[in-house]
């Protein structure tokens, strides 16, 4: 049975563990490289954990999949809101466990207002465009130059959904 909720201080250690296991095997996933990823401490965690913008897909008590969510806060943008980074365990993918957490988020939204939410991939990342279609996501853009990867530029894709 899986649960979605805002991660918080105490959920410090197996978010920094999932995330430094989602830099290594997805890194075209993550804009934080592993490297960056790896010089941050359980402390620095509690942290970044503390802004409330990190959500959590839980299997029981172990924390399996994770994504940032950002409603918008100012008044002529606060409709909108961004999604990511989204990952969900390897050994989770397929399970359910990554339309819990979007299902959570798409209720978050709607009790907040938000009408849109918008996130960023990765042209060659196949797996994640088609969840996010499936999930009702479209195309709208491409950022180019959006990231340098060993100094050559790459793009990202801008999908948005709509908030029913």
């Amino acid at each position: 049975m899986f649960s979605y909720r805002t991660l918080i201080a105490t959920d410090a250690s197996a978010w920094l563990a999932l995330r430094k296991e989602g830099a290594r095997v997805a890194p075209k996933g993550f804009l934080v490289t592993l490297d960056e990823v790896r010089k941050m401490d359980e402390a620095g965690a509690q942290k970044a954990l503390e802004f409330g913008g990190m959500r959590g897909v839980f299997e029981d008590e172990t924390l399996v999949g994770f994504c940032g969510y950002r409603p918008q806060q100012l008044q002529r943008i606060r409709h909108r809101a961004e999604l990511g980074p989204f990952y969900v365990t390897p050994s989770q993918q397929g399970s359910g466990a990554a339309q819990v957490m979007m299902k959570g988020i798409l209720e978050e939204a709607r009790a907040g207002g938000v009408a849109q939410i918008e996130l960023t991939v990765a042209p060659d990342n196949a797996r994640a465009i088609a969840f996010y279609k499936r999930q009702g996501f479209q195309k709208y853009g491409v950022r180019p130059d959006a990231i340098r990867e060993g100094g050559v530029p790459e793009c990202e894709l801008l999908y948005l959904r709509w908030v029913n």
